[in-house]
């Protein structure tokens, strides 16, 4: 039991320490591509310093919804690395509630809930950005599916 416990604990610390490592990589990758030169791959890790630090905006028309979504944005990508193994096979915590399909289902519930968060400011632009976002992950999330199920597929058929 301490032994799953150690392996998801290191699972979830490797994804929280080194994602913003890795979208600093690729967005240097991109901009080396490009033939343009800009911030550091650390940029991220002082972003996220600068955003845990400012001072809380809340409308006094929004509801319960715009409070908890950030934390269900944020923890909701965590649980999905308890489902889905990122560095071992071995048997994670959650592993038996789902697979890739529960993990995009998860995921697709914390983009609801920014979304949700959106039209609960009582802005007539929230909505609308909100509309838009959800428009690009429905016609992204076909694509990843179909991915997902042909790579399954295939990897069933190699008997792998």
């Amino acid at each position: 039991m301490t032994r799953t416990v150690a392996f998801n604990m290191i699972q979830l610390l490797f994804v929280i320490g080194f994602a913003p490592l890795y979208s600093g990589v690729l967005s240097r990758f991109k901009e080396h591509i490009q033939s343009k030169r800009g911030p550091s791959i650390f940029q991220p890790y002082r972003d996220l310093w600068k955003l845990f630090h400012k001072d809380e905006v809340v409308s006094e028309e929004t509801t319960w919804i715009f409070r908890v979504t950030p934390y269900l944005v944020f923890v909701i990508p965590l649980f999905v690395t308890t489902l889905i193994p990122v560095l071992t096979d071995y048997p994670l915590a959650f592993a038996f509630m789902g697979d890739m399909l529960a993990g995009g289902f998860f995921l697709g519930l914390a983009g609801f809930f920014a979304a949700l968060a959106a039209v609960d400011t009582g802005n007539t632009y929230g909505p609308m950005g909100a509309s838009r976002t959800r428009m690009v992950g429905f016609l992204a999330t076909f694509r990843r599916k179909m991915a997902e199920f042909g790579t399954t597929w295939l990897c069933a058929g190699m008997k792998l």
